[in-house]
C-alpha cells in the first residue's frame, strides 16, 4: 500500500511539475486581472483607496493568492512558484488515488490492483487539470482540501459498522478542511451541500437514523469557512456595509454597488436539450463549453453512457443488483464497509454535480468533479463488463485523451510566456514608484496589476463596465478621484486599443467625471523581456512566446471645463432616459441594473441580466446586441433616432435566441 502510493506521489509530482516547466511562465488572464492583485491586497490595506480596480472579482477571498505574492515580493523566481504550486496541485492526484481504493474496495490481487491504477489515471487524465497544474488559479489549489474531506469522512464511514466518536471526529476533520476551501473560494460551497447530502442519505445497521455525522460536518465546515474567510469578510463590511461585496447586493445592499446579484451564467445550460447534449459537447474542440478554451473531454461522454447503460440495465432485467446494493446501506463485513464509502462517494459525486450544473457549470469550478467523474465512470463500467474489458476501454480512453491533450494543449493552455526573472516585471518611469497617483482603467483589461509596482498610497479605480456617473459607487469614485495635489492618469491596454484614437474613443467617458486628457504625450508601459540564464532555460525547455503580454499606455488627464462636464452629464442622462423608455418591453434585460460608456460614436450598455453580451447603440444610427465572448457575433436590432430607440423586432426575446443562433453557426465554422 505504502510503495503503491509513494509510487502514485512521484508520478504525479514528477508528471506535473515537468509539464509546468515546459509550458512557460503563466500569463493567464486572470492573473493580470485580478489574481496578483488580490495577493498584494492581503498585506497592503487597499479598500480606502481604490474601487473595482479589477472589476468585481478585486474583492473574493485573497487566501489562495497570498503564497504566490508573497513569495514574488522576496524576490522568488516564478518557475520556483509555479514549481511549489504543481508540487500542491500534484496531491490532487494523490488523493484521488486513495478515493479510488475506497471506491473499488479490495485491492488483494493483480486485477483488483490493476482497476485501482486504471481508474485512477481515468481521472488524473482530466484535461481541466493539466491546463490549470502550475497556474495561479484558486480552483485547482483547493480541489486538495476538497477531495481530503472527501477521502476523510469516506474512509471514517468504511472503519467500522458503527459511528463512534473517533470517526465523528474525522468526519469533522473533513468538515474543516471542505469548509476552508468554500472560505476561500465560494464557489466550492457547492462540495459543502454535496457531502452534506451524502452525510444525511447514509445509513448503518443496527443503529437508527441520526444527524450526530451532519452536524458535526456542517459544524466543522463552519468553523473552517469561519477561519478562511471571517476576516476578510469583516475588513469587506466594515468598509462597504456587506460581507460578500460585491456579490449578492441584491441580498446585502451596499450602498457602493447596485442592488442586484452577479450573474455566473457563461456555461449553464440554457435548455433541456442543452443539458442533455453538453458532456458530448465537451468531448468536440468548440470554446465556451465548459471552459473558455477548446478543451475536448471524452470522459463525461463516457459517464453518461454508462449512467444509461446501468440505468436500463438495472431497471429492465435486474441483472445487476450489486450496483443497487452499491448505494444502499451496507452490511458491518468488509463488503459493507466498501458500500457505504462508495455510497457517500458517488452520492457526494451526484449532489455536487447538480449543484455545479445549476450554478456555473464552468469546469474550472468543478475540477473536483472532473478528477473523480474518471474512478467512478470506472466502477460503474465494472459493473456491466468483464474486468479484462474494462481495463482495455479503459486504457484506450487514457491513451485518447492524451493524444488529445498532446494535440490541443500547447495551442489552447491558458496564456503564458517564456520564463523571466519575476511577475510583472514593468519599464515604469522613477516618478510613479516614488509618488501616489491616481489611475484610472478605461477598457476590457483594468491595470490593476501594475498596482504592486507603483507607490502603495497610489489608488486604482476601473471606469469601464459597471461603474456609472450617477449609479452607486459614484461618489466613492469622484471622492478619490478629487484627493488634492495627486496626479490622476488614464490606463488603457494597447492589445485591444489604437493608442493614436483612445484620446477620441474615451474623451466623452472621462468628461462625465470631470477629467479630460492633457496634450502630453502618453506613456508605454511594457514588460522587460527575459534575459541571461532565463533565455537559456527558455530555449532548453523549448518555451516560446505564445501570447502577446500585456502593456499599458498611461496618459495624463486634468480638469475638464465645467461646460463640457455639463454636456456630458446632459448626454448621458437623456440617453439613460431614452434607454429607459425603450428597456420598458423587456424587463429581463432592462430591468437589471445598467452600465453605460459613452464613446465617441455613441454608446455602449452592459446589464447584470447577462456578462455575455451589451448593446452598441451608435449615435442616430443601427444598434446590435454583440456577444462579448468567442465567437463574437452581432445582431443588428434596429435604430437610434433623436428622440426614441425603435426594434426592428420589439419581442426582446427573440433577439437572444437569434443571437444564440447566430453564435452556433458561427462556432461550427
Amino acid at each position: 500500500m505504502l510503495k503503491r502510493l509513494l509510487l502514485v506521489l512521484i508520478l504525479s509530482i514528477g508528471a506535473s511539475v515537468a509539464w509546468t516547466i515546459v509550458t512557460g511562465q503563466d500569463l493567464n488572464f486572470d492573473l493580470i486581472t485580478y489574481h496578483f492583485y488580490l495577493g498584494y491586497s492581503a498585506f497592503v490595506p487597499r479598500f480606502h483607496l481604490d474601487f473595482l480596480p479589477a472589476w468585481v472579482y478585486a474583492y473574493q477571498s485573497p487566501l489562495p493568492f497570498t503564497v504566490l505574492y508573497w513569495l514574488d515580493s522576496i524576490g522568488t523566481p516564478p518557475i520556483v512558484i509555479a514549481i511549489l504550486h504543481a508540487t500542491f496541485h500534484a496531491l490532487s492526484l494523490v488523493f484521488l488515488y486513495l478515493l479510488t481504493e475506497l471506491l473499488v474496495g479490495r485491492t488483494s490481487t493483480r486485477p483488483e490492483r490493476a482497476k485501482v491504477f486504471g481508474f485512477w489515471l481515468l481521472g488524473a487524465i482530466a484535461p481541466i487539470y493539466w491546463t490549470l497544474v502550475g497556474t495561479s488559479f484558486a480552483d485547482l489549489l483547493t480541489s486538495v482540501p476538497v477531495l481530503a474531506g472527501l477521502w476523510l469522512v469516506a474512509r471514517a464511514i468504511a472503519e467500522n459498522g458503527r459511528l463512534r466518536t473517533a470517526e465523528i471526529a474525522w468526519i469533522a476533520v473533513g468538515g474543516v478542511l471542505m469548509g476552508a476551501a468554500s472560505g476561500a473560494r465560494i464557489h466550492n460551497s457547492i462540495y459543502v451541500a454535496g457531502m452534506l447530502c451524502a452525510l444525511l442519505f447514509i445509513r448503518f445497521p443496527g443503529q437508527r437514523p441520526g444527524f450526530r455525522a451532519p452536524v458535526a460536518f456542517s459544524l466543522a465546515a463552519f468553523a473552517g469557512w469561519l477561519l478562511c474567510f471571517a476576516p476578510w469578510a469583516y475588513r469587506l463590511y466594515r468598509e462597504f456595509g456587506s460581507p460578500l461585496f460585491p456579490l449578492f447586493n441584491g441580498v446585502f445592499r451596499s450602498p457602493d454597488f447596485p442592488a442586484s446579484n452577479l450573474p455566473l451564467i457563461s456555461f449553464i445550460p440554457s435548455s433541456l436539450w442543452e443539458l442533455i447534449t453538453l458532456p458530448f459537447w465537451m468531448a468536440t474542440d468548440t470554446p465556451w463549453v465548459y471552459v473558455e478554451l477548446p478543451l475536448p473531454d471524452v470522459r463525461p461522454a463516457i459517464l453518461a453512457l454508462t449512467l444509461i447503460a446501468c440505468a436500463l440495465l438495472w431497471l429492465g432485467s435486474r441483472l445487476l443488483p450489486d450496483i443497487a446494493a452499491a448505494l444502499e446501506a451496507g452490511t458491518v463485513d468488509g463488503e459493507g464497509r466498501t458500500a457505504r464509502a462508495r455510497r457517500v462517494i458517488f452520492i457526494f459525486f451526484a449532489a455536487s454535480a447538480v449543484l455545479w450544473l445549476a450554478t456555473s457549470s464552468n469546469g474550472r469550478f468543478g475540477v473536483a468533479l472532473f478528477l473523480l467523474g474518471g474512478p467512478v465512470s470506472g466502477v460503474l463500467l465494472s459493473k456491466i463488463l468483464p474486468t479484462r474489458y474494462v481495463l482495455l476501454f479503459v486504457a484506450g480512453v487514457v491513451l485518447w485523451q492524451a493524444l488529445l491533450q498532446e494535440v490541443f494543449f500547447r495551442q489552447y493552455r491558458f496564456n503564458s510566456m517564456p520564463w523571466t526573472v519575476r511577475y510583472f516585471d514593468w519599464n515604469l518611469p522613477d516618478r510613479l514608484t516614488r509618488e501616489p497617483a491616481t489611475f484610472l482603467s478605461l477598457g476590457f483589461q483594468p491595470a490593476s496589476t501594475l498596482a504592486p509596482r507603483l507607490h502603495r498610497e497610489s489608488s486604482h479605480i476601473n471606469l469601464v463596465g459597471y461603474p456609472a456617473v450617477d449609479a452607486p459607487g459614484s461618489e466613492r469614485i469622484r471622492r478619490i478621484i478629487g484627493v488634492p495635489n495627486r496626479p490622476v492618469y488614464a490606463v488603457f491596454d494597447v492589445r485591444r486599443h489604437d493608442p493614436p484614437a483612445v484620446k477620441t474613443s474615451y474623451r466623452n467617458q472621462l468628461a462625465l467625471w470631470g477629467l479630460a486628457f492633457t496634450d502630453d504625450p502618453c506613456e508605454l508601459i511594457t514588460l522587460k523581456p527575459p534575459s541571461g540564464s532565463w533565455a537559456r532555460l527558455n530555449g532548453v525547455a523549448g518555451v516560446t512566446l505564445r501570447y502577446r503580454p500585456p502593456a499599458f499606455m498611461i496618459c495624463g488627464l486634468q480638469p475638464s471645463a465645467p461646460a463640457d462636464q455639463e454636456h456630458a452629464l446632459s448626454e448621458y442622462r437623456d440617453f439613460v432616459s431614452k434607454v429607459a423608455r425603450f428597456g420598458v418591453k423587456c424587463p429581463q434585460y432592462f430591468g437589471k441594473p445598467l452600465g453605460y460608456v459613452h464613446t465617441h460614436r455613441g454608446w455602449v450598455v452592459t446589464s447584470f441580466a447577462s456578462a455575455e453580451m451589451r448593446l452598441e447603440f451608435y449615435d442616430e444610427g443601427p444598434f446590435y446586441l454583440q456577444q462579448v465572448r468567442p465567437p463574437h457575433v452581432a445582431l443588428e436590432l434596429g435604430r437610434v433616432t433623436r428622440d426614441d430607440i425603435i426594434a426592428d423586432e420589439p419581442d426582446c426575446r427573440k433577439w437572444f435566441s437569434r443571437l444564440s443562433e447566430l453564435s452556433a453557426q458561427a462556432a461550427r465554422r
